[in-house]
């Protein structure tokens, strides 16, 4: 196979620059997200929620998300795990695939946590409306996390349909096979 384009997200933006937007998509996620649904759905009072809860919750976003990124793969049969690698005393956690995938199934891994949390954090909202500055700042951090995701499915829509997805540690790498 050769290799038809390298994807090098941190290197083409920087990751100062990255950082910022996934802030920034935070915040206007959560402005929208929390004004948009408090507008449609009558609130009441917020209960409280302790501090070592939320933070616990926040993790948890992170821990499915990484997770959620596994399942198409997973029932496709390919083999697939969660790396870590600590950067001081933060763990950051990465998927890892021991072959190339068809496009069609990365674009699938990448998106199915957008679309899942998405969907848990609207039900949950209409659900536990008492609950919706709290769910609505977890839906907001998740989309920061999605950022990325977006970012990396942008580029593999404009990929060839029957290419391939290989993921290195310096970005991924589009694979086309060879022309005989």
């Amino acid at each position: 196979m050769n290799c038809w384009k390298t994807i090098r997200i941190s290197r083409d933006y920087g990751s100062l620059r990255l950082m910022m937007y996934s802030g920034f998509t935070m915040l206007f996620s959560f402005l929208f997200y929390y004004l948009a649904v408090s507008s449609i759905i009558p609130t009441t009072e917020s209960p409280t929620i302790s501090l070592p809860f939320f933070i616990m919750s926040i993790i948890a976003v992170f821990l499915v998300h990484k997770i959620l990124h596994l399942i198409p793969l997973w029932i496709c049969g390919k083999k697939a795990m969660i790396k870590t690698r600590w950067i001081s005393f933060f763990p950051m956690l990465s998927v890892k695939v021991s072959r190339p995938l068809s496009r069609n199934l990365y674009l699938t891994a990448l998106l199915t946590p957008i679309f899942t949390i998405t969907l848990i954090g609207a039900l949950a909202s209409i659900m536990l409306p008492m609950y919706i500055a709290y769910i609505s700042i977890l839906s907001s951090i998740h989309f920061g996390l999605a950022f990325y995701d977006i970012l990396y499915a942008s580029y593999l829509i404009k990929a060839p349909k029957q290419s391939y997805v290989e993921n290195h540690a310096e970005g991924l790498h589009i694979l086309i096979k060879q022309a005989v």
